[in-house]
């Protein structure tokens, strides 16, 4: 994996582990205040408060309404704070690919100069030479984002990987040997993104 992709991963990680640290904290900070306003509760009915001096009973409510106000605050902020969150995911959904996108553009730029270019017969060969170097640019971007291509002819037959469309009889290879490659097949941070598509041995 690149630098790049790496540090983008560890920075989605902690964010991704801040969201857990804080959901965390607003399950206890529910379960405190709701806590609070049961033992407020008992307070305003019990026998004592009900028996005692009127005052007594109105400042207990006149508490029990500042814990329901500071619930309602609380559940406010967290409901506040859950909408960003959700809005910032959509985002990171969204417009997850826009680093890629932007690297990718100037190959496109390129291969739109090169065929608006006019190419004389005696040009073809630096026609040619720079549409490869528009390919390098291409591939090293792409490996720059953790794609690697994988190397199939030669190495034992895998359907994890490779995708077996055509099968040849041969002594010269062992048997499921890959004869050939039709398609590239390639792998991100080790995962596969598509299969190569293979010519592979009968051994008989």
């Amino acid at each position: 994996m690149s630098e790049n992709a790496t540090n983008e991963m560890t920075d989605l990680r902690d964010d991704l582990e801040r969201d857990e640290d804080t959901l965390a904290f607003e399950d206890v900070a529910f379960d405190e205040i709701e806590e609070i306003d049961e033992d407020a509760a008992d307070d305003l009915y019990s026998p004592d408060v009900l028996a005692g001096n009127p005052q007594d009973l109105v400042q207990k409510v006149q508490q029990l309404e500042e814990r329901n106000q500071q619930l309602m605050r609380v559940a406010a902020d967290f409901d506040n704070y859950r909408r960003r969150q959700e809005r910032e995911r959509e985002d990171l959904v969204n417009f997850a690919g826009q680093k890629i996108i932007e690297s990718l553009l100037p190959v496109l730029d390129n291969f739109e100069r090169a065929l608006q270019a006019e190419v004389k017969p005696e040009d073809v060969a630096n026609f040619v030479e720079g549409t490869r170097m528009i390919q390098k640019q291409f591939i090293d971007i792409l490996q720059r984002a953790g794609v690697t291509l994988m190397d199939t002819v030669g190495t034992p037959f895998d359907p994890a990987f490779h995708e077996a469309i055509a099968v040849e009889d041969s002594d010269e290879h062992p048997d499921q040997t890959v004869l050939a490659e039709f398609q590239k097949g390639y792998l991100l941070n080790g995962r596969l993104v598509r299969p190569a598509i293979v010519k592979v041995s009968n051994a008989g």
